[in-house]
């Protein structure tokens, strides 16, 4: 009798053993937390990984100032980088805004209406945005066109092609009223010259009737100097149908056009809106024929 006592406490030691064994390896009842399922793997810190955000499609923009040595003054400078850009290493088309930071439609900025409408067209390339509106009538102006010219061609392009992939063979300039003067007057200067820094020239609703005393020396100058050399750029003059210049445009083309200028891609054309309206439309004309 004593023996098989000592036997079945020997059996009952080893079964709960037995047991204790397998609660340890199947993690049950620690930690106050009861049962004798597997344990769970913890979550990382922070709860779940949120995945990257999507591609929006929006370029970004690059603000700084640059002082200029031919005006002394000092112009705001907005660079916009065209989506994909830092992933990528084609260099862009690029459009020089004269007016970038003024607000003319849409309660946004020039600089911003165009890059707008470059997105939504899902067309790429670098836009400077030139600031300093408020110097329009001195810049945008002779004498003052001159040496902001030469700021411009000195100093803004040159800055912008040793740090952004900027394609020299495809710089385009953009004004609209007396920038579009300024468009004009940058124009024939190189033309004078014979060396053009920009391949396109947008002049947008430019007062042409009372600028024609700052732009016509200017074009008899460059007619003077380029019997024998080629033009061979693009010069778009628009207007605002909504305004009073189609007929002061028509006869500035028509005087161009009568120098029979060799490789001169020379075109008119009206647009929908107000003088400052049609810069809209005008925004949309140059994206779609010369963006790619």
């Amino acid at each position: 009798m004593q023996t098989r006592g000592i036997l079945r406490r020997l059996m009952f030691t080893a079964g709960c053993a037995l047991l204790l064994g397998l609660s340890g390896c199947g993690g049950g009842g620690g930690g106050g937390g009861g049962g004798g399922g597997a344990l769970l793997p913890l979550p990382p810190v922070g709860g779940t990984p949120t995945p990257p955000p999507a591609d929006t499609g929006r370029g970004r923009v690059v603000s700084s100032s640059m002082k200029s040595t031919a005006t002394e003054a000092t112009y705001p400078i907005q660079v916009y980088l065209p989506a994909g850009y830092d992933g990528a290493t084609a260099s862009y088309p690029t459009v020089y805004i004269t007016d970038g930071d003024a607000v003319y439609n849409q309660s946004v900025t020039r600089l911003q209406n165009f890059t707008d409408i470059l997105e939504k067209a899902g067309k790429k390339a670098i836009v400077v945005g030139i600031g300093g509106t408020s110097r329009r009538n001195t810049d945008y102006l002779m004498p003052g066109a001159k040496a902001y010219h030469e700021f411009l061609v000195a100093q803004l392009v040159p800055h912008v092609e040793s740090n952004y992939r900027a394609n020299p063979a495809r710089r385009m300039l953009s004004g609209l009223s007396n920038g579009g003067v300024f468009t004009l007057i940058a124009f024939f200067t190189e033309g004078a010259a014979g060396t053009f820094t920009f391949q396109h020239f947008f002049a947008s609703d430019p007062p042409a009737a009372g600028a024609r005393g700052q732009l016509d020396p200017l074009e008899s100058q460059m007619y003077a100097n380029s019997s024998t050399r080629d033009i061979p750029v693009t010069l778009l003059l628009g207007y605002a149908i909504g305004n009073v210049g189609g007929p002061e445009m028509t006869a500035l083309r028509d005087q161009i056009a009568a120098r029979n200028y060799k490789g001169l891609q020379l075109s008119l054309k009206g647009y929908e809106g107000g003088h400052t309206q049609m810069d809209l439309p005008s925004f949309q004309d140059i994206v779609a024929r010369f963006i790619d």
